[in-house]
């Protein structure tokens, strides 16, 4: 296989010329620094634009994923180096003729995941002519360090994917995509960033479009509550007992990646209390002298996303919580007990805001699921929708309400309910449970790669999930190219589908083994009449 050379603004590399388990021919070039690796004293800081360099910089293999605890493979991986960008193309031919951009922003609670082909393959996008960008940014305490304080005020993460966006700015025109036309799409904290930038940073040129899957900003789990005294707890955990925000950063700055991955870890997993899950991730970022987020986002995002923005979740996302966070195996007869024991304690600290909202208690919303019967394994079905609404569902409807009152720009809402391909997360389960869970319609838009070792295969031609997955690359690429998803009704897709116009009763596209259009009633209008009839009582 040939490999291409390109020159960006920094200097000349080298890429990849791949065969797509399609079996087309893609060009790949991975691996591309976009930022000084954040080492040493620039540990916890904004990231600075990567400085030139002579020679050819080979650019054929993926570069370090952030410093993590590692699901899949459950060891400790990645380290600082590790800001790093990947480009792929089906042609560096005619690049004149500019191609529309798609930047993927993963998800991974903030403390996961990476850019890389191992959950990102190109390889069913690039069937569209468009040009596909991925990137890693820093994640957990790397990423996240907040001690609201100066030296450390957090959110290096997200600036991050900021440099990252001005990057494709400053250089996808030499891989033929248009700087002018750029989506940025994300699913869960991914898509969580893709709604910060929309309400933060839409002013600045760096993107036109966006997409969030399964993520906004009014996530109880998208900002962490109090995070110094995560960031303190971790120091503790290390040996050291400063309150100090100076000596912190300093005695932070010492710890080897590794070490200071295992210490998050532990801090993360020390309390049965679900709110030090997310104990690493965004927060108002004030004290900085350039702040990402200088105001709460849920004010912000009160104003709505003036940009052709579509949005949506999977039919039962909740199929996630029946996952162990700690073991990350199926939740055994002993967990649900001590959910039913223990109720208000297992749910987000940031979820008993989203219950105020609509002047609920946690009693109120375990007995409008739940009525009499006992949280177990006999209703774990039941507790998977809870969570489905509460963590996913209520914010998604909430922006949907913002975006139908307050934006002129088209918003397009869907919710994937095809779940005919066994998932990543149903493997770890190991439970036959129907619904599309959290994270599987992204295995309909990239090829997964760790689906082969874990035995479970690619998509196969002919079958319902290849037809899915047809469907959706064709209607994200469109919207990338055209603003509008469906643009015009095909054999592949047989239905239109309009932006809504309602913020109670919301058009939604279903995609399943077939796409058909529904209205969806907005899930505040059963929370507020949990409150009323609590009021009435």
């Amino acid at each position: 296989m040939s490999e291409p050379i390109v020159e960006i603004a920094n200097g000349q590399i080298r890429g990849i010329t791949k065969r797509s388990i399609e079996g087309y021919d893609y060009i790949a070039f991975r691996g591309i620094p976009y930022a000084e690796p954040p080492v040493d004293d620039f540990r916890f800081k904004d990231p600075v634009p990567v400085k030139n360099w002579t020679g050819i910089k080979d650019a054929t293999k993926y570069g370090d994923i952030c410093a993590q605890f590692d699901l899949t493979l459950r060891n400790f991986g990645g380290n600082d180096n590790c800001l790093f960008i990947n480009v792929y193309t089906r042609s560096l031919k005619n690049v004149e003729k500019k191609k529309p951009v798609m930047v993927w922003i993963h998800g991974g609670a903030f403390l996961y995941g990476s850019g890389n082909d191992m959950h990102f393959g190109p390889d069913y996008l690039l069937r569209k002519d468009i040009v596909l960008v991925t990137f890693n940014y820093r994640l957990g305490v790397f990423g996240f360090l907040n001690l609201e304080d100066e030296v450390a005020p957090g959110n290096q993460g997200l600036k991050d994917q900021l440099l990252a966006l001005k990057w494709v700015q400053q250089n996808i025109e030499v891989f033929g995509g248009d700087p002018n036309n750029v989506t940025i799409f994300g699913e869960s904290s991914g898509a969580v960033s893709v709604h910060y930038l929309c309400l933060f940073h839409a002013n600045k040129g760096l993107f036109h479009k966006a997409i969030s899957q399964s993520g906004t900003s009014f996530h109880n789990w998208a900002r962490v509550k109090n995070p110094k005294t995560y960031a303190y707890a971790l120091c503790r955990a290390l040996g050291n007992k400063t309150t100090d925000p100076k000596e912190a950063v300093t005695f932070l700055r010492s710890i080897g990646s590794d070490e200071l991955v295992k210490a998050q870890e532990e801090v993360r997993r020390a309390s049965d209390n679900v709110g030090n899950r997310f104990s690493f991730g965004p927060d108002i970022d004030d004290k900085s002298s350039d702040p990402y987020m200088p105001v709460a986002p849920e004010i912000e995002a009160l104003k709505g996303v003036h940009i052709p923005y579509l949005i949506g979740h999977n039919n039962r996302e909740g199929i996630l919580a029946l996952l162990d966070d700690k073991t990350f195996t199926a939740l055994q007869k002993e967990k649900y007990q001590y959910i039913q024991e223990n109720f208000e304690k297992t749910i987000l600290p940031r979820t008993l805001d989203t219950l105020k909202h609509y002047n609920l208690t946690p009693e109120d919303l375990r007995k409008e699921y739940f009525g009499n019967k006992a949280i177990s394994l006999d209703t774990s079905g039941i507790y998977a929708d809870m969570c489905s609404d509460l963590y996913f569902v209520e914010s998604v409807h909430r922006v949907l309400k913002i975006q139908a009152e307050k934006s002129k720009t088209p918003t397009y809402y869907y919710k994937f309910s095809y779940s005919g391909q066994v998932s990543l997360t149903k493997a770890l389960l190991l439970n036959p449970i129907t619904g599309a869970c959290h994270f599987d319609e992204v295995e309909y838009l990239f090829f997964v790669k760790l689906r082969i070792p874990l035995g479970l295969g690619s998509l196969k031609r002919g079958t319902p999930g290849y037809r899915v997955m047809e469907r959706m690359t064709e209607m994200w690429t469109n919207f990338a190219t055209y603003g509008e998803p469906i643009p015009e009704k095909t054999n592949l897709l047989t239905e239109e589908w309009p932006p809504i116009d309602d913020g109670t009763n919301l058009r939604c596209l279903n995609i399943n083994k077939f796409i058909a259009m529904e209205t969806v009633e907005n899930l505040d209008k059963r929370f507020l009449s949990i409150q009323s009839s609590s009021t009435k009582s």
